[in-house]
Order: structure tokens, then C-alpha cells, then sequence
């Protein structure tokens, strides 16, 4: 964080304050400590929602745009991810030199035991971090191709047309007279309706 600011960053400051951001999040964007960015805003005597509303629609739709931004959200998730696991190794390097450093001569079994016991907890709590942060047991159903239907495609010869068409009308004639009487007969392969 810094801690000298430009003008023009403390303008920004005021600026993103009167459009009503809050001061942890204009400590953010402007990489500024939040006691720094108190005290720009205090000196500069900025008011929460000051600006004209057309300035507040602008840094309205500049939030909504940076919130939903898919690459800041997945850079931002992806050094989340990166820092959970870098403690976790680190934890486990603390661990390891405890339990190697542990001497059973001198202590009491209760102390080793309290010793090996918090060791376990902090190697399961990595585990847990671990496993949250890279969930593979996910990473298969993320990389599963469902297989596709096959389509079979086939020109429709004009028996295959008449004998839809005719299929329609008796579907159209049955919803019209209500009743399902209606039988078929052929006649040079031509379908007629006849009701009974």
C-alpha cells in the first residue's frame, strides 16, 4: 500500500466518494491504505453521494462492470486459491519442523500428546483447504463429454409426405368432432377418413 498520494489520486478518491463508493472500496481500487483514504477524504471535506446523478450512474455501471467482470473474478478467485494453498504448505512446514523438534526425553507425555494431536488438526484443516481450493473430485464431471443422439437424416419419399398429411387430418378431426370413431381405409394407397 502506499502511503504518499498524488493530487490527482486524491481526486480520484473524492471523486469515487461523491459517487458513492465506500472508502474500503476506493482503498482498493486506488491501492491505498483505508486510514489513508479516511483521512484524503476528510481533508478534502468529500461527501458520500454528492455528485450529480448522471456521475453516479457512471460509477454505478464502472462497480457493476468490474463486480461482474469474468477475468478479474477468475485472476481474483486464482490468487485466492494461490495464497489459501501457499499457507497450507507453509502450516505443514511448521508442522514437520514442531514434530521433528520434539523432544520426548524432556517433555511429558501430555505435552507430546497435546503436540502430536494439534499437529493433526492443522495437517486436517490443510487437507480440508486443499481439497476446497482444488476440488478434483469435480474435475471429472467438469471434463465428461455426454455422448450425443445420433441423428439419422432420410429423404421423405411422397408416401412418407401423404401418410403424415393424413395423419395430421385425422388428429385435426378427432380434436374437432371429439371422438376417436374414425377409421381408416385404403384405397390405392391413398388414405381416406371415414367416420362410423
Amino acid at each position: 500500500m502506499s502511503t504518499k498520494t498524488t493530487p490527482d489520486v486524491e481526486a480520484q478518491a473524492v471523486i469515487l466518494r461523491e459517487a458513492g463508493y465506500s472508502c474500503p472500496a476506493i482503498a482498493e481500487k486506488l491501492d491505498l491504505s483505508l486510514s489513508t483514504t479516511k483521512r484524503i477524504l476528510k481533508r478534502r471535506s468529500a461527501v458520500a453521494g454528492a455528485a450529480t446523478e448522471s456521475l453516479v450512474e457512471q460509477a454505478r455501471q464502472g462497480m457493476l462492470n468490474t463486480a461482474f467482470d469474468l477475468d478479474a473474478v477468475q485472476q481474483h478467485a486464482a490468487a485466492l486459491v494461490l495464497d489459501d494453498l501457499a499457507l497450507s504448505r507453509m502450516i505443514r512446514g511448521k508442522v514437520v519442523e514442531v514434530i521433528e523438534g520434539l523432544d520426548l526425553s524432556t517433555s511429558t507425555p501430555y505435552q507430546a500428546m497435546r503436540t502430536v494431536v494439534a499437529a493433526a488438526t492443522a495437517l486436517d484443516l490443510t487437507q480440508k483447504v486443499a481439497r476446497r481450493a482444488l476440488p478434483l473430485d469435480r474435475l471429472a464431471e467438469a471434463t465428461h463429454v455426454e455422448e450425443l443422439s445420433e441423428l439419422r437424416i432420410r429423404i421423405m419419399t411422397d408416401d412418407d409426405v401423404r401418410e403424415i398429411r393424413e395423419q395430421q387430418r385425422r388428429e385435426a378431426a378427432e380434436r374437432i368432432s371429439g371422438n376417436s370413431l374414425l377409421t381408416e381405409e385404403e384405397d390405392n394407397g391413398v388414405v381416406e377418413l371415414v367416420q362410423d
